[in-house]
């Protein structure tokens, strides 16, 4: 029996301080922007983006700021959690890893994960495998997955003002095979432009990757 290859996870001091001094800068800049503008519940609103800002950058420098060698390949991987991660897919070698307790490995390659996990591009013209795409097992039926973007323009129209932000929506829908025994097994993400889908089987991405020959990621 084979040990698996694991890495040590360790902190970026680095990359924690550069997450930390950007939350101040946009904590300060929050502040200066609720002393000078804010008045009512628009200015607010934009006050507030820089302090939201700042909690994000101050949660990426308390638990996203861990690198450490691929288990794969040897190169490095960065903006990792220091306690537990899943789904981390590696730039250069593209396998997925995971781990928990500072320590990263290899995903099984028969893993089916509890949520859509592992990622492909979708090309303009594509096919999904054939069979279920959690289990594999015979198709009975194709469950819609769809997302939804918000576009913004600046048209005029009759009923709109010159200079007015107008917004509208592209819904972008794909049918995915499913058994009885299975559904939510895919979901989208990305943009109308360049959409992504994920899976829950690990063999079913690379089933899919490999018939369009695309690349997870």
């Amino acid at each position: 029996m084979t040990t698996q290859q694991k890495s040590t996870i360790t902190r970026s001091w680095k990359a924690t301080f550069g997450y930390l001094i950007g939350a101040i800068v946009c904590l300060g800049l929050c502040v200066l922007l609720f002393w000078t503008i804010a008045s009512g519940p628009v200015t607010v609103g934009i006050a507030l983006i820089p302090g939201i800002v700042a909690l994000i950058l101050l949660w990426m420098a308390l638990s996203g700021s861990g690198t450490c060698a691929c288990p794969g390949c040897g190169k490095e991987l960065s903006g990792l959690s220091t306690g537990s991660n899943d789904g981390v897919l590696c730039p250069h070698c593209l396998k997925y890893f995971e781990g928990k307790d500072g320590q990263l490995w290899a995903t099984d390659e028969s893993r089916v994960a509890d949520t859509p996990l592992f990622t492909s591009p979708i090309p303009e013209q594509f096919k999904f495998p054939e069979g279920c795409c959690v289990c594999g097992k015979p198709e009975t039926h194709r469950e819609k997955v769809s997302m939804q973007q918000m576009n913004a323009s600046s048209a005029v129209t009759a009923n709109a003002l010159p200079g007015v932000s107008m917004t509208s929506s592209t819904r972008t829908t794909v049918e995915v095979p499913h058994c009885d025994e299975h559904k939510d097994g895919a979901m989208l993400t990305g943009t109308s432009s360049k959409p992504h889908i994920r899976f829950r089987s690990y063999p079913y991405l690379r089933a899919f990757c490999q018939l369009n020959e695309t690349t997870p990621g």
